[in-house]
């Protein structure tokens, strides 16, 4: 199946900004770009504030850019920055209230590291706020968002009730809030597991890793957040992109590159080795530093670095491939999303594994149907094929 390049072109573009080179030596290449196709293809992606935050700060470049299509990158970014400060607004009183009651948090994503990747928290546009908290805080924090205006948020999609969804939270390790400011929304994802989405739960237990203790702080306006430490972030931001996204989505794709790219050479590579200690975990942050090499490597010496994650009898014959194939995907494709889970474990076992609970797991009917009506287990995986044909015809005919 043939993909639009228009991922290919993003990328090469960011490779050519971002290689270290003379901006004048890149003259004749950025002259030969359709700056007004390339223009909305960066704010169809939602990168428009990292790009004009590049271009901004090599005058060279910009000067060989059309003034018109500078201007449309400055307001669409200035957009951007409006938004950011709403939310530093929010997240900075969440963060002191939240430390006042007692309750530990890190700050996942978003905010966390986005000065230090970015350059300031205005070129990174944000759709929501990752907090963790310990499961033992987990009802006092909900108790907060509520008490503040904050809604719990339903997946309109969910066929089970209210009570079942919040059930649902449980698998998920996670729940999302959202309070509406005039016309602005705060959205707020609050984690207190490090689990993986159905049906891999029961496989990567992310929850045995280390976050809690590897972690350092950061202002966010006048509070101070937990983050995680460098090496737990890459392993974060890596397995995110991997397990959630199925390496699809070209604005976390490009967050991780431009962390890997500023930290890439401090970071203790032989502590994210041993961290990730199962052959599993490390094939999945192999895979995403090979994905970064071979799309920007000239511009990210670190992620020459993936053959040692990634050995050959790790994955199968056009695996990686299919994987790259993801990446190009200019729209979200729920069957590769789905051929992605059981090829995601290393070794033949784990992928047989991944497709039993797939199949036969509840938690995979409690995460479509809800409570009731119950599914007799003898059923569990024609009910489950016949979700997945569903919603895999209902995107084709969409």
């Amino acid at each position: 199946m043939q993909h639009s390049s228009s991922n290919k072109k993003i990328l090469s573009l960011l490779s050519l900004l971002s290689s270290g080179g003379n901006a004048k030596s890149n003259a004749p290449a950025l002259s030969v770009i359709d700056w007004p196709e390339m223009t909305s293809l960066i704010m169809k992606k939602g990168l428009a504030g990292h790009f004009y935050s590049m271009l901004y700060q090599s005058p060279i470049a910009a000067a060989l850019i059309p003034a018109d299509t500078m201007e449309i990158l400055k307001n669409a970014a200035r957009r951007i920055a409006a938004h950011n400060v709403f939310y530093e607004t929010h997240c900075a009183a969440i963060l002191k209230d939240l430390s006042a009651a007692g309750i530990e948090s890190i700050l996942l994503k978003g905010f966390s590291y986005m000065r230090d990747i970015y350059g300031d928290t205005s070129a990174r546009g944000l759709s929501d706020i990752d907090l963790l908290v310990r499961p033992a805080d987990r009802i006092r924090a909900h108790k907060y968002l509520i008490d503040n205006g904050f809604s719990l948020f339903v997946i309109p999609s969910f066929r089970g009730s209210r009570e079942d969804f919040i059930r649902l939270a449980d698998i998920l390790g996670e729940t999302h809030y959202m309070k509406k400011t005039g016309a602005l929304t705060a959205s707020i994802d609050l984690h207190w597991k490090m689990r993986a989405e159905f049906p891999m739960n029961n496989y990567m237990d992310l929850d045995k890793f280390p976050w809690w203790k590897n972690t350092t702080t950061v202002d966010i306006g006048d509070a101070r957040a937990r983050r995680l430490l460098p090496e737990m972030q890459f392993m974060h931001l890596a397995l995110h992109f991997a397990i959630r996204h199925h390496y699809w989505g070209l604005r976390w794709f490009v967050e991780l590159f431009l962390f890997l790219k500023t930290f890439g050479e401090k970071l203790d590579w032989e502590f994210i080795y041993q961290t990730a200690s199962s052959s599993d975990c490390r094939k999945l942050l192999g895979v995403c530093l090979r994905l970064i090499n071979d799309s920007l490597g000239d511009a990210c010496p670190a992620s020459a670095g993936w053959q040692k994650f990634l050995p050959g009898r790790s994955l199968l014959p056009g695996e990686y491939s299919f994987y790259k194939s993801c990446l190009w995907r200019d729209q979200k494709s729920r069957l590769a999303e789905y051929v992605c889970m059981p090829l995601s474990p290393a070794t033949i076992t784990g992928r047989l594994k991944m497709i039993y609970y797939f199949l036969f797991d509840a938690e995979g009917v409690v995460f479509w149907q809800g409570a009731q009506p119950k599914v007799p287990k003898l059923l569990h995986p024609f009910y489950v094929l016949y979700i997945v044909a569903r919603q895999l015809l209902r995107k084709r005919d969409a």
